[in-house]
């Protein structure tokens, strides 16, 4: 009896997986299309993310290309400011004003000295002068002794 009853269940069991299997393959015949369109899904979505990878990487290098790009920018502007702030200020000029006027009574005054040293050397070659004529009339000639002319 066990075996007849075991023999039974073996059938069973047989048909049972005949029944399964046969259902595998249908559903595998009904859902091959959605399996194709599946793993084609998944090569788009694989494609697509690299390419997301490589255009969010150039992204990245344009990004930080644009920041030092930002940052140079930024510096030449500060730089501009500065300039175009000085250049609008008159301060500079007014320095340079000053120092032309502080030049100018510097070569007044060296004029003045110079005149002066010029009147005194004047001066003093003209006493020299007046001092050599009066030494020079001054000096005793000896007289001749009496000669043909005499």
């Amino acid at each position: 009896m066990t075996s007849s009853y075991l023999d039974k269940l073996q059938e069973d069991i047989g048909k049972t997986l005949e029944k399964v299997s046969s259902r595998e393959k249908y559903i595998n015949n009904q859902l091959e299309h959605l399996i194709q369109e599946y793993r084609s899904a998944q090569a788009k979505l694989s494609e697509a993310k690299e390419r997301y990878q490589q255009a969010s990487g150039g992204v990245t290098e344009r990004t930080r290309v644009l920041a030092e790009i930002s940052e140079e920018l930024e510096k030449v502007k500060q730089e501009m400011e500065e300039k175009g702030s000085s250049m609008s200020d008159g301060a500079p000029v007014v320095k340079i004003k000053q120092s032309l006027n502080k030049l100018k009574q510097e070569i007044l005054q060296m004029d003045v000295r110079i005149g002066v040293v010029e009147h005194t050397l004047l001066q003093t070659k003209l006493k020299e002068k007046s001092n050599m004529t009066r030494d020079m009339h001054a000096t005793n000639f000896p007289e001749p002794a009496a000669g043909p002319f005499s």
